[in-house]
């Protein structure tokens, strides 16, 4: 009652203000903390010298930042506490003020940050002289990255049409953790150093699940201090896959329990939230000659910082069951993630969603996920509940095993590729997808697709648990692959097919009426190259189901 009083009287008081909140409405409750507010001026100075004044109140305390304001537009980043939050925006005798309620989820399913330091490593990131390389300085730099996530997460979805729903980071479920844990890993450095990605994250995960951390109800957010980019003296320029080559312990890649990085760019990245826009905006030169350029061939500090954080993003994507799609985040479309924050001439040049970027040249493939189920992870601390279903899924499939049953297979690893015509029977509701999220996200070519938004609005790390665990082991989730039929007591929320070999999604089918469908029979509406397919089933509680087949 109290807060609605004060969003009465600061309406009133503000009622002839020009400036304009479009993503936020006064009161507005949010579960994450660093929020992204963007909005018009309509009149007053339009030189795009004057700065947008941002005061953030809480609890007696206050802190102001400034931001560019580009034809009017404007985007503001700051990090809420707690509770109530009032924040006045400030321009040119403006003033419009609004009300945010910071509240995560209750909610034991998280998001674990965790800085991996190798046996007989000090911990320091590779990075120049001039800039700090500390441990602390990594953790800083992820904690806010995974926010930066988190709060992209929810962005993308509320445009999607679904509300802000995201993860919830360890912090915020246990706030007695620290925002980015540091893991001491047995595996020395050198070993490391010689190891393939898929290597890496078959050992890390193995060795976190195994540790006092491993629980069924994390998901881990990796990042290797001993990544090291070796220098070269080559003078022409070089592919990805060369500059991959020259980089010990890289990796990036997703699936299961684990999204797992080297850290040659975080060097790159900011470590609190007043460098977000000046390192997203940095066009220095990358010294190619001695560190990593992973910047989708922009070649600059802010390309490596935003193609680097977009692949955290796509990659921990694929830890929440998602596939590739042809376009959007879970496709190639993650490089541009600077834009997302970012307003003006300054933004960087769009890089074409397709094979090749402005240049011409091929755009890097580093990203890859995990297609097949990967029994490496396991649940020491207490055995999980089986929830029928769910022993199909990945996180089913290590909750019956003890250390002695442990697979060691490699994951089946695969670089994102273009799909070519023998896909293009995916369903035009995609695209359709794609041209309503345009007319409302700015056009900063950021976007889930319609599946990936459906699949993850009924995720289980996306929704309250509490209520619905219950439920969830008493509900029925089986695909007959003889009769193509799928049969859920809870209801079905998606149906994906998924090429087997590279886990891009042929066709989907999303069901979000409020009674979903009981009983669904597969439509063969798609002719792919392979003869090997993944079905991929959510249900209303977020069970999934993964379940490969021939035909």
């Amino acid at each position: 009652m109290v807060m609605d009083n004060r969003i009465n009287e600061e309406t009133d008081h503000e009622h002839n203000s020009s400036i304009f909140v479009t993503n936020f409405q006064n009161g507005e409750i949010v579960n994450y903390s660093l929020v992204l507010i963007k909005g018009f001026i309509t009149r007053g100075n339009n030189t795009n010298q004057v700065q947008l004044t941002c005061s953030l109140k809480n609890e007696g305390s206050q802190r102001k930042s400034q931001w560019p304001v580009y034809n009017g537009e404007f985007k503001v980043i700051t990090d809420l506490n707690r509770g109530s939050n009032t924040i006045q925006l400030e321009y040119a005798e403006q003033k419009k003020t609004i009300l945010l309620e910071y509240e995560p989820r209750k909610t034991n399913l998280r998001v674990t940050p965790v800085y991996i330091i190798c046996q007989g490593h000090d911990g320091c990131f590779q990075s120049p002289q001039d800039v700090d390389c500390s441990v602390e300085s990594a953790c800083a730099r992820i904690a806010l990255g995974s926010k930066l996530i988190q709060s992209l997460t929810a962005e993308k979805l509320f445009e999607s049409g679904i509300g802000r729903k995201t993860f919830q980071l360890e912090h915020e479920v246990n706030p007695k953790k620290p925002e980015c844990i540091i893991f001491r890993s047995s595996l020395n450095v050198n070993k490391a150093r010689k190891m393939k990605q898929a290597e890496l994250w078959t050992h890390f995960g193995r060795e976190l699940m195994l540790s006092d951390l491993g629980s069924n109800e994390r998901k881990f957010l990796g990042f290797i201090s001993c990544t090291r980019f070796k220098g070269t003296d080559i003078e022409k320029p070089m592919t990805h896959d060369e500059v991959v080559s020259l980089t010990e312990a890289y990796a990036a890649l997703g699936g299961g329990g684990l999204a797992l990085f080297g850290t040659a760019c975080l060097y790159t990245w900011p470590t609190t939230v007043d460098e977000i826009l000046p390192k997203f905006l940095d066009t220095t030169p990358v010294n190619n000659r001695r560190f990593m350029d992973d910047s989708g061939y922009r070649g600059t500090l802010g390309g490596c910082f935003a193609t680097t954080l977009g692949s955290v993003f796509h990659e921990l994507g694929h830890t929440f069951d998602l596939g590739h799609t042809k376009d959007g985040i879970m496709g190639r479309g993650f490089d541009n993630i600077d834009r997302v924050f970012t307003v003006g001439e300054r933004r960087s040049s769009l890089i074409k969603d397709n094979m090749n970027n402005y240049s011409g040249k091929p755009v890097q493939h580093s990203t890859v996920s995990l297609q097949r189920n990967i029994s490496v992870t396991m649940n020491v601390a207490e055995p999980l509940r089986l929830l029928g279903p769910r022993s199909k899924t990945t996180l089913g499939n290590f909750a019956s095993m003890s250390k002695s049953d442990i697979v060691r297979r490699s994951p089946n690893v695969t670089p994102i590729t273009r799909p070519s015509s023998v896909y293009s029977s995916i369903t035009n509701k995609l695209t359709d997808s794609k041209r309503n999220i345009n007319r409302v996200n700015g056009n900063d070519s950021i976007y889930w697709t319609r599946n990936c938004a459906v699949l993850l609005s009924y995720h289980r790390w996306f929704n309250n648990e509490y209520g619905r665990e219950r439920q969830a082991i008493t509900r029925y989730l089986k695909f007959d692959k003889n009769k193509m039929l799928i049969i859920s007591t809870a209801g079905i929320r998606i149906v994906e097919v998924r090429d087997e070999s590279n886990g891009m999604v042929l066709d989907s089918y999303e069901f979000t009426n409020l009674l979903p469908e009981k009983r669904f029979l597969v439509p063969f509406t798609f002719s792919p190259k392979s003869k090997v397919l993944t079905i991929v089933v959510e249900d209303d509680l977020g069970n999934v189901l993964k379940q490969t087949f021939s035909y």
